[in-house]
């Protein structure tokens, strides 16, 4: 009875250590498990994270590149770009010719008379006024007297909104005038005759300026204060 009891007791002490081994043996093997899946994912989360990385450096290394690309096409655009034409004649060939008169006293005359020459007429009109009457002032051919002062200079030329045109003389006009009424008349009218000829429609009224001011007398006897015509 003794050794039946003791026999029962062995083999259920062993069947305990048994059960105790197998409790041991599943625990570390979920453990492992465990430990197995947790290693897994953070390999994952880090490969993610690693991916993620890697195409936002790829993005950032894209987009830097096309900023250059842009700047440097610019850079070359702004470069081969021609620059903007200026108004008037920017071919650099001279303007075309055209024939014009320019009013002269004849070598033992006193009538004004028109001497056709040739020069090169801009097409804008304030250009071409100031090249008719700045070819005036410097004409001075032979058999012809100029009733223009030598050394006389256009400043400046301009033809407003009622078609007066505003012709500017150096003081040579006033300064270097022989002086008479007839003299000082037939300045005026070669002025007057050579510039309306010229411009038929587009010139109604000129009014003669001395260095940009206006003057009663040239020499004290033809009153050029106002815009006059014939």
């Amino acid at each position: 009875m003794l050794l039946c009891w003791t026999e029962k007791r062995e083999r259920y002490q062993s069947t305990i250590a048994i059960y105790d081994y197998l409790d041991i043996q599943y625990r570390t093997i979920c453990f492992t498990e465990s430990e197995f899946t947790v290693n897994i994912i953070r390999r994952i989360t880090h490969s993610r994270l690693f991916i993620l990385w890697g195409i936002t450096l790829v993005v950032i290394l894209i987009c830097l590149a096309i900023s250059l690309l842009l700047i440097a096409h610019t850079k070359q655009t702004a470069k081969q770009q021609p620059p903007p034409k200026l108004p008037g004649n920017t071919s650099g060939n001279p303007p075309p010719t055209q024939q014009i008169n320019l009013f002269l006293l004849e070598a033992t005359g006193v009538k004004l008379t028109p001497l056709k020459v040739e020069i090169h007429i801009f097409p804008e009109p304030t250009k071409r006024l100031k090249q008719i009457v700045t070819a005036l002032v410097q004409e001075r051919p032979p058999n012809y007297r100029n009733p223009i002062p030598n050394g006389t200079l256009v400043n400046e030329v301009y033809i407003d909104s009622r078609k007066t045109a505003y012709l500017d003389f150096s003081h040579h006009l006033a300064d270097g005038h022989i002086g008479g009424t007839t003299a000082e008349y037939q300045t005026v009218s070669a002025i007057l005759k050579t510039v309306f000829d010229a411009f038929p429609d587009k010139i109604k009224h000129i009014q003669i300026l001395i260095d940009g001011k206006e003057v009663e007398t040239l020499s004290g006897h033809i009153n050029v204060s106002q815009p006059i015509r014939f």
